[in-house]
């Protein structure tokens, strides 16, 4: 039963991707934002490590593995879709950051049980315009959405032990890419994939967990 489960998730998951790409293909002709130059799809693959830190320690710079039982590793296979350019004036600069929908396929392969899928999608906006571009490529993304998850997160359980815990979850993806500007479509993602209870929305707590990966411009 699990197994026709998780056969009917994954199809499902594809079919939305396939269904995405022939929506977005179909009204692009319609979004005068979008810049020729852009790439409408972009795909990346990363892995990553669960935390025993919460969003704000991390972002303040205190990591630590999850080394337990609970820990493990998170494999993440990601297509995005550009969906428009949001033009912003500051002073006498014109700023492009780019609006997105990531698709994220994660393989959560723990340290005590066998591997099991999550899935995320949201919507993201992206900052392109660093001053540094002409020597390193940099961008910077954030968003929300949802995700759901075929298992409860050992991890979660463990931080959250006296809580009940929610499957589903909003999920805020974070990220920086780095690229040499000669190879622009080939970027490293550093990226932080937390998945958030909403302070009750669904429960109280989350997951985080701290990767690398590659990101490809098509």
């Amino acid at each position: 039963m699990k197994k026709c489960l998780r056969s009917f998730i994954v199809s499902l998951f594809i079919a939305s991707l396939s269904l995405a790409s022939s929506v977005f293909a179909g009204i692009s002709a319609n979004v005068n934002t979008i810049e020729e130059s852009e790439h409408l799809w972009t795909y990346e693959f990363g892995v990553a490590f669960l935390t025993e830190n919460t969003i704000g320690e991390i972002l303040t710079g205190t990591i630590t593995r999850d080394s337990t039982d609970s820990g493990g590793e998170v494999y993440q296979f990601t297509a995005t879709r550009l969906l428009s350019t949001l033009p912003v004036k500051i002073g006498d600069h014109t700023y492009h950051p780019l609006l997105e929908m990531p698709l994220c396929l994660e393989v959560v392969d723990e340290n005590s049980r066998d591997s099991f899928l999550n899935y995320n999608a949201s919507l993201q906006c992206r900052w392109v315009d660093f001053p540094w571009n002409d020597r390193v490529k940099t961008t910077f993304a954030a968003g929300l959405g949802l995700s759901y998850s075929e298992k409860l997160y050992l991890n979660d359980v463990r931080f959250h032990s006296n809580d009940e815990r929610s499957h589903l979850k909003f999920n805020l993806p974070v990220s920086f890419t780095f690229a040499r500007p000669s190879h622009p479509n080939q970027e490293l993602v550093i990226y932080i994939a937390h998945h958030s209870g909403g302070f009750g929305t669904f429960d109280r707590g989350g997951v985080n967990s701290l990767g690398m990966g590659m990101r490809y411009q098509f």
